[in-house]
């Protein structure tokens, strides 16, 4: 034991010796300036690039065998724009020595200072490091053939441990002359501290950014603790800090700033990658989330959630440098929120539940998206209520509740069939959607609904929204709309039902003005063919029938028309009329033909305690006219709107026309025909005088023989 313990330590003796001897000897024999050239030349050999070393080489052997260099240049490529591709003022690289017999590399802070790294991609698509990769070709060394890798064995390195990296003013630029694109990174600075598999390492990271496509300049710097398994399998990324203050004429409003804070897994083993703790804020935009992806190279698969937090959309836009909206309401679009789940792959998302929430409106459900190149669509979405007219234009000046009228449709089909011009028929074959929608409360155009229900579907150009259900105005109305775009020309087809409707409300919110009270029932069927407004209108067919009960007329005082044909029969002045311009009714009904644009009425029927009105004509929708006739009887009884005062035209059709058209109606008695029925009547009275009076001198023998030749 004692002979081996002495053979032991003349054996640390001896290479306690060695190396101080290499310590004193190797710097004195051994001088790496004098290589220079040879190192050079070496480089060029291998890489076809000049390689210039200027200043000394400074050598060290222990405990640190290391080098530290002066300028060191690397020559460009070939055909490139800069002379250089690399450069660098100070390299300090040092690995220590005795752990090397042991295939450990124990490495201190690697220092570089004042690199440069010109980096570009020619017209031809070629970059200029391309040369010094294998697939490059370049020099003799990248013609030889590949070394051989162990058969079997332990592995070359048994362990590997870095001190730190310290990069200091570093400028990295790209040019790309395929795209035209340019960008500079200057003043980059790196600093991490020991690198050492399975151990946690800081990182700092920070520099200038200077962009020629678009002109963009700013500030970015990076913070985090960066971790990798001993295997590398796994890497982590804990409290990623990334911060960008930008500022360019392509920037919205000329600046962005914005931040990214985030735990960062990839676990490449189990193929996963998961983002936590995720938050970012932009302009006025904060919110948070977090994600994970499964089976990263085959098939990625995703789950997250994502929440913004509520923000202002007119502050955003005009952040973005963009008009804001101009609304009714100025404080409409305030407030916007949005909370989702998400979970999908590379084609296909859905999001459940999604919320969102604009101002006073709250917005469930979920949303499904699969085959991005043809999206198909589905949902299921429920809206508590939304005040519609918050959110359009305002009024222009002067203009009244008339106005309104010409411009709003009168039901879900009737908008159909005006919008077809508008519909993108091309995007509509592509649509697949399949959904419901629910709203509490909806207020648009004036009109009030609730209770609103509708499914739409759509596939290869047919769409279709059925059943559509909503609650207005103490009724029900009930629709099935579709649009068939699967040909050269879309078709439109509409079955629409108001029930128990309070007329007046409805029209009184919806035009302005109330021309009809009542209540209102309307069933219409309606079919069109055309790719614009114009078109629609020519090729409108269907069926409508409507009844009202309880109502009046507005706009046309029929009894004001009488009392003043009375009078002008009479010679007389027409009395004033101080009374409301409405007719009353107890019914009104009838049915209107369509008819290539052509809409025909013949069974008009209006029936008051004054009046029985009977009317037929038409409306040509395209040209917006109206050429209509009523014929007006005074009840012999009528009691109602002045009727004891019309006694002389008890029985006696009254004609008034309709003329004008559907913005302006002008309505007036046809008097030549109103004096024609009058001397009929007055005709038959006096026949009839007589007639009772020759019964009266014939005495009753007579009489039979005499209703015989006069009839009754």
């Amino acid at each position: 034991m004692k002979k081996f313990l002495k053979i032991l330590g003349w054996i640390v003796g001896v290479v306690v010796v060695l190396i101080v001897a290499a310590v004193i000897i190797v710097p004195m024999v051994f001088n790496p300036n004098d290589y220079k050239d040879e190192i050079a030349a070496a480089v060029q050999k291998n890489t076809g690039r000049q390689l210039r070393i200027e200043g000394n080489l400074d050598l060290t052997v222990f405990p640190w065998l290391g080098v530290t260099t002066g300028v060191v240049e690397l020559g460009n490529a070939k055909g490139f724009t800069d002379k250089v591709f690399a450069r660098t003022d100070k390299v300090n690289v040092r690995v220590k020595l005795l752990p090397l017999l042991d295939r450990k590399i124990e490495m201190d802070k690697v220092i570089v200072q004042g690199l440069t790294l010109n980096l570009e991609r020619n017209k031809q698509g070629v970059t200029n490091w391309a040369d010094l990769t294998k697939e490059g070709g370049g020099g003799e060394a990248a013609k030889a053939p590949a070394a051989k890798a162990p058969a079997s064995g332990a592995p070359p390195i048994a362990g590997l441990v870095v001190g730190g990296l310290d990069i200091e003013n570093a400028n990295v630029s790209w040019s790309d002359a395929v795209t035209g694109e340019r960008f500079k990174l200057s003043d980059l600075s790196a600093r991490t501290g020991a690198l050492a598999p399975g151990k946690p390492v800081d990182l700092k990271l920070d520099f200038n950014v200077e962009s020629g496509k678009p002109p963009v300049s700013g500030h970015v710097t990076l913070a985090s603790t960066l971790e990798a398994s001993g295997d590398m399998q796994r890497f982590a990324a804990h409290a990623l800090e990334l911060n960008v203050d930008l500022s360019g004429g392509s920037l919205p409003g000329g600046k962005l700033s914005a931040k990214l804070g985030a735990d960062v897994t990839a676990d490449l083993a189990r193929q996963t990658l998961t983002v936590d703790k995720l938050q970012f804020s932009a302009l006025d935009l904060k919110g948070s989330g977090k994600f994970g992806v499964t089976d990263l190279q085959k098939a990625p698969k995703f789950t997250g959630t994502l929440n913004v937090a509520e923000f202002n959309p007119r502050a955003l836009l005009k952040a973005l440098g963009r008009p804001e909206p101009v609304t009714a309401d100025p404080k409409a679009l305030t407030a916007l929120s949005l909370d989702a789940t998400l979970a999908g792959a590379t084609d296909r998302v859905k999001i459940d539940p999604i919320r969102i929430g604009l101002d006073d409106t709250k917005l469930d459900g979920r949303v499904e998206v699969a085959d991005f190149a043809r999206p198909a669509v589905r949902f299921a979405l429920a809206v508590n209520g939304i005040d519609a007219d918050r959110y359009l234009p305002p009024p222009a000046k002067g203009k009244t509740g008339e106005g309104k009228a010409q411009a709003q449709p009168a039901s879900p089909g009737a908008a159909a069939t005006g919008a077809a011009g508008q519909l993108p028929t091309d995007a509509l074959r592509r649509l697949d959607v399949d959904g419901t929608f629910k709203l509490g409360k909806l207020t648009i155009s004036g009109l009030h609904l609730s209770d609103i229900a509708m499914t739409l579907k759509a596939k290869d150009g047919l769409i279709r929204l059925n059943p559509i259900g909503a609650k207005l105005y103490d009724g029900t109305y009930s629709g099935d709309i579709a649009l068939d775009a699967r040909g050269a020309q879309p078709k439109i087809s509409a079955n629409e039902k108001l029930a128990g409707v309070q007329a007046g409300p409805l029209l009184k919110d919806l035009q302005g003005k109330d021309v009809i009270t009542g209540l209102g029932n309307v069933d219409l069927k309606l079919t069109a063919t055309g790719a614009d407004a114009d078109a629609v209108k020519r090729t409108l067919n269907g069926t409508t029938a409507f009844s009202f009960t309880n109502g009046a007329l507005k706009g046309i005082n029929l009894g004001a028309m009488l009392r003043e044909a009375q009078a002008r029969l009479q010679g007389k002045t027409p009395p004033a009329e101080n009374g409301p311009v409405q007719t009353d009714f107890s019914e009104l009904t009838g049915t209107v033909l369509f008819k290539n644009g052509l809409a025909t009425n013949d069974d008009l029927s209006m029936k008051s305690p004054l009046l029985r009105v009977e009317g037929r004509g038409n409306a040509d929708l395209p040209k917006e006219s109206i050429d209509y006739h009523l014929k007006a009887i005074v009840v012999a009884t009528a009691k109602g709107q002045g009727g004891a005062e019309l006694k002389d035209l008890a029985g006696i059709p009254v004609p008034v026309r309709i003329t004008g058209t559907f913005a302006e109606p002008k309505y007036g008695l046809d008097l030549q025909a109103l004096a024609q029925e009058v001397a009929k009547s007055k005709a038959g009275a006096v026949v009839e005088q007589q007639k009772q009076q020759l019964q009266k001198n014939l005495g009753d023998k007579a009489s039979g023989t005499l209703k015989g030749l006069l009839g009754n």
